[in-house]
């Protein structure tokens, strides 16, 4: 059996739908900014239950979007260690210097107490990372740190597209959410981003800043400095077939991770289950290995031997650790620091395949051959 890192979750009646529409638009020369964006931004809000959505090139460029809106020139913005380095990277993008926060050992989410601990008067922001699809557990308690300070409490939540709390979705539980649409997030658009937000204000800034902080698109008037962050109708049709079966990429991913849970049980890898009251979107499957676990050479053997191919962790070189703060030391609040449980997870964590097509038999596989690896090197 061969078990892949991801499907895409098109198939041949999506490709049908997609090809008849693209020639429609093709041959009506509207390409950017128009009916399908529209579409696409309304539907995604209502899917993340916000008023409002705002299509954009990519995540990153959503991160940034947020960060310019909210003005973050000169600020210090709070972000955990344990994410992709966008990040971090937007709000550095946008003028601001950022603060490193460590992980919680079970979810690999933002520890609050550290937050709480670095956390400054000039501290404008906090951008909470919904790791692996998982909104963490103590996302309340993050907020309420932010807001106590006066920062803005903003949800990157690239991972986590239709995860949900008793409270809400992501993207709704804060000033703004941001998601990407990068070929292996639950829902894709090959390439784009979206900010979702209740903030009208912020919203209507956002517009001027995705076409170059025009006060009018199309007006030539630039009332402040942005960028081209414009979302193309191509990929808002992507992102259109995406919403039709959004609901069933989700109920696929949760059966898979269901599955997964039980099959490790009792085993010496630790998985990280579902906090109370929520439903994850299974963006990746994490676990932890055993402590004296080698995961390059145990992912080597079950690549070659098993045919196996794990997904990469979230994240294995951690943001404290990135080589670019040697070099621009200017961009962050304060100098890197140990963070001990931030380098635990980076070294131990790993994720296992799971999309909506993966069959009962290749999970049972994956384990199986995962658990004699693990045995055969211990002995």
């Amino acid at each position: 059996m061969e078990v892949p890192i991801l499907k895409i979750p098109f198939d041949s009646s999506d490709v049908k739908t997609i090809c008849g529409r693209l020639e429609k638009m093709l041959l009506e020369g509207q390409l950017a900014m128009g009916e399908q964006v529209r579409a696409f931004e309304a539907e995604f809000a209502a899917f993340c239950g916000t008023p409002l959505a705002l299509g954009c090139a990519n995540g990153t460029a959503a991160l940034e979007l947020i960060a310019r809106g909210l003005d973050l020139e000169g600020a210090s913005v709070a972000v955990p260690a344990n994410t992709f380095m966008a990040t971090a990277l937007a709000p550095i993008a946008a003028g601001a210097r950022v603060i490193l926060v460590d992980c919680d050992p079970v979810y690999f989410q933002m520890c609050p107490i550290d937050l709480a601990r670095k956390i400054r008067p000039d501290t404008r922001a906090v951008f909470l990372t919904h790791i692996g699809g998982f909104i963490s557990p103590d996302w309340r308690r993050i907020r309420a740190i932010a807001e106590q300070n006066g920062a803005a409490f903003i949800e990157d939540a690239a991972h986590a597209h239709g995860a949900e709390t008793p409270e809400g979705r992501a993207g709704s539980l804060g000033r703004a959410g941001a998601f990407s649409f990068f070929p292996t997030k639950v829902l894709t658009t090959a390439e784009g981003g979206m900010v979702v937000t209740a903030d009208q204000a912020l919203y209507e800034r956002l517009l001027a800043l995705r076409q170059h902080g025009q006060a009018r698109p199309g007006s030539n008037i630039h009332q402040s400095f942005g960028l081209n962050y414009r979302p193309s109708e191509i990929h808002a049709l992507l992102g259109l077939a995406m919403m039709a079966k959004a609901d069933r990429i989700l109920a696929a991913r949760r059966r898979a991770a269901r599955l997964y849970d039980e099959l490790l049980s009792g085993s010496e890898i630790s998985p990280v289950l579902p906090p109370p009251g929520q439903k994850p979107a299974y963006y990746k499957y994490m676990a932890l290995l055993p402590e004296k676990a080698e995961r390059a050479a145990l992912k080597t053997r079950l690549r070659e031997e098993f045919r196996i191919s794990l997904p990469g962790e979230v994240y294995s070189l951690p943001g404290h650790e990135q080589p670019l703060w040697r070099n621009r030391p200017q961009y962050l609040a304060a100098p890197p620091a140990p963070l001990p449980v931030t380098s635990m997870v980076a070294a131990r964590q790993i994720c296992l395949p799971l999309y909506p097509e993966i069959t009962e038999e290749a999970q049972r596989y994956v384990t199986e051959s995962l658990m004699r690896v693990l045995r055969e090197a211990g002995s």
